[in-house]
């Protein structure tokens, strides 16, 4: 019985580090081969286990409700506004929960990621 409980309890260590080390990874590809919002945001920024949790019930909670945009269908104008506002407030809810200096990390990634946006852009186009 020891043996059960000491290899349930190493199982779930490994999963907790390996979730760690792969929101912490902005090479971690999500679609296609695009970076992780998530991971990119968190780039040289080290969470405690209790952040973590954090982050994952965060990113979870709106990558359910941006499936569930994207499900509805409807006119794409529309959910691309929904979607820049839910993504807006994601954000807001994970800076939350950073220190002070993660939040000045934090920002300059975000400052990073909006600067790669606007330089792979077509001239012209929004």
């Amino acid at each position: 019985m020891k043996k059960v409980r000491l290899a349930m309890m190493a199982a779930v260590m490994f999963l907790g580090v390996s979730t760690v080390a792969r929101a912490q990874d902005p090479q971690q590809q999500s679609r296609g081969n695009r970076p992780n919002m998530a991971a990119m945001l968190f780039k040289d920024i080290t969470l405690t286990p209790v952040q973590q949790a954090k982050v994952d019930s965060i990113t979870g909670k709106y990558r359910e409700q941006m499936q569930a945009l994207r499900a509805a269908g409807g006119d794409q104008q529309e959910m691309r506004t929904k979607n820049r506002e839910l993504q807006e407030k994601q954000r807001d809810e994970l800076k939350a929960i950073l220190t002070d200096d993660q939040k000045k990390t934090f920002d300059k990634n975000f400052e990073d990621m909006r600067q790669a946006r606007e330089n792979r852009r077509p001239p012209g186009s929004l």
